[in-house]
């Protein structure tokens, strides 16, 4: 695959803008090199998590979200490219390459998604108690192709918010688990990797029906507040497979649905612990997508509470990111 190129800075900014998406533990897993005409992406395998992601699915899953947004990045910049996902037998962890293929008049509409991609950061706060209309989560599950998005209602989400507490307890249990997750929160600021402090509850919160991850070590409790409509409503993302491709598209998916719901104003925050745990990832299966399907990822959406933004968490600098050419 083979083309045109653009600027050193601007394929810089491309990496930038790929660096801001979001991850498990925010371990920000891929890495790209590039050169005339392509950018590979590659998976990252020295954050992996033996206990947590044992197959690297989340963190193949959060290299989609950042493929989606250097694709994205490309666009809004006028840039055409094509993209092989899994282009090379040999090498398992190169999951994508791009090519870019030539440069016409950008779409407003990327430009405005790109500037989304750039404001947004996970709120794993309460939301506000206002529900989001239908239509809106409707149109949020339009927002990608590749992997299935569907809006969580009713007994659904009985199971799902069920999945999700028991995945909480059984973590709670696992001392690996928790010297795992341990290793990688509760971080100070100025670290490059991981959840600092300040972005995510010391100990595990139920807004209403649904359980956040808790992020301590010592403590297990898990403090309630809010009701259902400050957890938000709930976008489950599936896909029909659960090879690696799959697990690509679904955060190519992931990144789409973050992007479209901050252009809307709403706060976003995405859950995957009862994805982590095999029997609550098979309930959440059976009882959802009756067998039909792998459920992969799920999004809390809600109106932020206030116009307070969300802590940031920190990122890679551009240049971390680049592995040099061959």
């Amino acid at each position: 695959m083979s083309g045109v190129w653009a600027s050193e800075q601007e394929m810089r900014e491309v990496r930038v803008l790929s660096g801001s998406a979001p991850s498990l533990f925010n371990l920000q897993p891929w890495m790209f090199r590039e050169g005339a005409g392509w950018l590979e992406l590659f998976l990252d395998r020295s954050v992996a998590l033996p206990e947590t992601d044992p197959d690297n699915r989340e963190l193949v899953i959060s290299c989609g979200a950042a493929l989606h947004h250097a694709l994205l990045s490309l666009r809004a910049r006028g840039w055409q490219a094509e993209v092989r996902r899994l282009p090379s037998e040999q090498d398992a962890d190169l999951l994508a390459r791009i090519g870019v293929l030539g440069c016409e008049e950008p779409v407003p509409s990327d430009r405005t998604l790109a500037r989304a991609a750039r404001r947004r950061h996970v709120d794993r706060r309460r939301y506000a108690p206002i529900a989001v209309p239908q239509d809106v989560l409707l149109d949020l599950a339009s927002a990608a192709s590749g992997a299935g998005i569907s809006v969580i209602t009713g007994d659904q989400r009985y199971a799902v918010a069920r999945a999700f507490t028991k995945a909480a307890v059984i973590h709670a249990g696992s001392e690996s688990y928790r010297a795992e997750l341990a290793r990688w929160s509760g971080l100070p600021p100025e670290a490059a990797r991981g959840v600092p402090e300040a972005s995510a509850p010391w100990h595990g919160q139920r807004y209403g029906d649904v359980v956040v991850r808790d992020f301590g070590y010592a403590e297990t409790v898990i403090g309630e507040s809010g009701s259902a409509l400050t957890a938000g409503s709930l976008l489950l993302i599936s896909t029909e497979t659960d090879d690696r491709e799959a697990h690509l598209r679904a955060g190519e998916a992931l990144g789409a649905v973050l992007c479209r719901a901050e252009l809307g104003g709403l706060s976003t925050c995405p859950l995957s612990e009862a994805f982590e745990v095999s029997r609550t990832r098979a309930d959440v299966r059976r009882e959802v997508l009756a067998d039909g399907g792998y459920p992969q990822m799920l999004v809390r959406v809600g109106w932020p509470r206030s116009t307070d933004r969300p802590v940031a968490t920190p990122r890679r600098g551009a240049d971390e990111m680049l592995l040099p050419e061959r």
